[in-house]
């Protein structure tokens, strides 16, 4: 059964989540201003290369400028690309050029030209160890995100929330890991929508009526097993809002929200609504689906209408704030600089070579040495 989200990578972050997604099933296609990047994603079927380009060098003007110039080409590309879908998830880093130049402008225009797709996105933030172009790339392509007035459910993947739990892997890893844990949480709640139960059904139309909301989303699973009272499963699925590899809550103020349990019906005994959305305040929506088999319990939560998470994303800005004035001057002297000889008088010393006088002829010379 085809799968009611598509998946857009834009730029190579982008890309490797579309490969991902392409893997798992999912509609999927990327976009890219390098075409090397672009062919190792051998998953993923439609892919557009914006010509003229060969990359934008972390450069957020040329993705935008890429978006200006080609948009009639890059929405009938989308058109092509994807049918029968409900919502399209456009997946980007946001600290690079391509994904975080053109993905913001694109959703926006894509919002008018998909009749019936909601748009959304899957947007990776840095971690915080990286350099100020990449931070000041991600503030401003999170602030452009934020004033999309009719963008669905934002995913802000947090590299640093792997790089807290794992400080030893490579960057790669890290990538790969966010990448496809990203895709996994997404396509564990549709696979529970195609299933039925005897208890309540979480099915597509609530998925979608979550996702459909405005702000930031996140999905978690923990797994319940060792749990003795509801205190200890509620603290288990706050636990896992925290170590998700989404940016962490950090406001109440959720809007809509999915509950879904799968296990054993005693343990199912142990859930507490009103106590697991304690500390994020009761959401204005609750979708529960409830699965009973032998398996381990676990219990997945969908989070959404969240704010944007002001504390994380302040972490990527001090950085910046604090180095201002070498910063400023960092990028003042890329123009200003120069250097002044203080040996100019000397230039007057070097030797040249003797001026030749005009040849006399042959004749001449000859005469000169008759005796």
């Amino acid at each position: 059964m085809a799968k009611s989200i598509g998946i857009l990578g834009v730029g190579q972050a982008g890309g490797n989540i579309a490969e991902i997604a392409a893997s798992m099933g999912f509609q999927a296609a990327l976009i890219n201003t390098n075409k090397r990047d672009g062919t190792v994603n051998a998953r993923v079927e439609n892919k557009y290369f914006v010509p003229g380009y060969s990359g934008a060098g972390q450069d957020r003007s040329i993705g935008l400028k890429a978006v200006n110039e080609n948009y009639r080409e890059l929405i009938d590309f989308v058109k092509n690309s994807f049918k029968n879908i409900k919502l399209l998830l456009v997946a980007f880093s946001t600290d690079g050029g391509t994904g975080s130049g053109m993905s913001p402008l694109l959703m926006d225009i894509l919002l008018d030209q998909l009749p019936g797709v909601s748009i959304g996105a899957i947007a990776v933030v840095p971690d915080r160890n990286v350099l100020a172009g990449n931070r000041i790339n991600a503030a401003t392509c999170i602030a452009e995100i934020s004033r999309i007035e009719a963008l669905s459910s934002v995913f802000l993947v947090d590299n640093d929330q792997l790089r807290k739990l794992n400080p030893q892997s490579s960057k790669h890893q890290v990538y790969l890991s966010s990448n496809h844990q990203v895709m996994d949480a997404i396509n564990h709640v549709l696979q529970v929508t195609k299933k039925s139960s005897f208890f309540g059904n979480f099915d597509g139309t609530d998925l979608m009526n979550i996702l459909n909301t405005r702000g930031v989303t996140i999905i978690s699973t923990t797994t319940i097993t060792d749990a003795k009272s509801t205190a200890d499963v509620t603290s288990k699925i706050q636990q896992s809002w925290v170590n998700s590899i989404f940016c962490p809550v950090e406001s109440t103020g959720v809007i809509r929200a999915g509950l879904i349990y799968e296990g054993p019906e005693n343990m199912a005994k142990l859930i507490n609504v009103p106590s697991i959305f304690e500390g994020v305040g009761e959401p204005l929506e609750l979708f529960e689906g409830t699965y009973i088999t032998e398996s381990d319990p676990t219990i997945t939560t969908v989070l959404a209408g969240l704010a944007f998470p002001s504390r994380r994303l302040k972490a990527l800005e001090d950085l910046l704030e604090k180095n201002k004035e070498r910063l400023q001057q960092l990028a003042k002297k890329e123009y200003s600089q120069h250097y002044e000889s203080q040996v100019t008088w000397a230039s007057n010393l070097k030797a040249r070579p003797q001026e030749k006088k005009p040849t006399a002829n042959i004749a001449s010379k000859i005469t000169k040495y008759q005796k």
